[in-house]
């Protein structure tokens, strides 16, 4: 029942609000990444090798693993 009612709210909500311009969603999806963004408006800590997001998947792996083994 619960997730019926979560069906039908979702789509109700998706069908009554208003579409998020690009502008507002850029930097926030993965379809509109600052790749295009001017080198000026990108700032030095914006190209660290940690906001990578594989560096950052394979750091949760190796934490979420280390902490399965360390309770078993």
């Amino acid at each position: 029942m619960a997730f019926l009612a979560d069906a039908v709210v979702t789509v109700g909500v998706t069908f009554i609000t208003q579409r998020k311009s690009d502008e507002e969603l850029r930097g926030l999806v993965w379809g509109l990444t600052r790749t295009d963004a001017r080198p000026e408006e990108i700032g030095p800590g914006d190209r660290g090798r940690y906001r990578s997001p594989a560096v950052l998947g394979t750091g949760a792996l190796v934490l979420a693993t280390g902490l399965s083994l360390a309770f078993i």
